[in-house]
């Protein structure tokens, strides 16, 4: 089981189906509501739908069956406030190395703003695949990995997520794009580079030695 925190249900959807009904979750995406018990699932249906309508931010339990996450329990209405965003910068060594790790933090939300610079024979079409790839892999990779506390003493650790927005607007990281393979770092991914290769270099941005 999963606890989500601060978020915000932005987006409803359901059908004719018994307990088929989706939100959107402030960043995560889609997130169906638990359906083995019709009753329920019209209970958080209706939970929220009053939290989209106040822009309330929740605290959701998450659980993942299969490839789906669900939403099994919404609460912990906050009647709008939000937590303040603020931008974390540190500098890093190891060996001979050194960088910088950036990153915005807004409470257990993390997101980082990276440019891609392509070289010249990097299509636009495959620029959009990599792109696709890598948020994936490293989105998939860090988020609901780790947890913690918010206040002394608390009942439930709330899951640090991850969001990685391509922008070249204040980059927390700016990253040239070389087709093919090759060796890869922080500021220099290949084009066949996996997720899991640039979930690996995201993790220095975030403040990660190799060792």
């Amino acid at each position: 089981m999963t606890v989500s925190c601060h978020r915000r249900i932005q987006a409803l959807w359901c059908n004719e189906e018994e307990s088929n009904a989706w939100v959107w979750l402030s960043g995560a995406g889609w997130r169906k509501l638990d359906d083995r018990n019709r009753d329920a699932c019209t209970n958080l249906l209706a939970v929220a739908a009053l939290a989209k309508g106040r822009n309330s931010e929740v605290m959701v339990h998450e659980e993942l069956r299969g490839d789906t996450w669900f939403i099994t329990e919404i609460y912990d209405f906050s009647h709008g406030v939000t937590l303040a965003a603020r931008e974390v910068n540190f500098s890093v060594s190891e060996c001979t190395f050194g960088w910088t790790a950036a990153f915005l933090q807004q409470g257990t939300h993390i997101t980082a703003r990276i440019q891609l610079n392509p070289d010249g024979d990097v299509s636009a079409a495959l620029l959009e695949e990599v792109k696709v790839r890598w948020k994936r892999g490293i989105e998939n990779k860090w988020s609901y990995r780790f947890a913690c506390c918010e206040r002394p003493n608390c009942t439930s650790t709330c899951a640090l997520t991850f969001e990685v927005q391509w922008t070249s607007e204040k980059p927390h990281l700016v990253v040239r794009v070389m087709r093919g393979g090759g060796r890869s770092n922080l500021g220099l991914w290949h084009t066949d580079d996996s997720g899991d290769v640039a979930s690996h270099e995201f993790g220095h941005l975030l403040g990660h030695p190799d060792e």
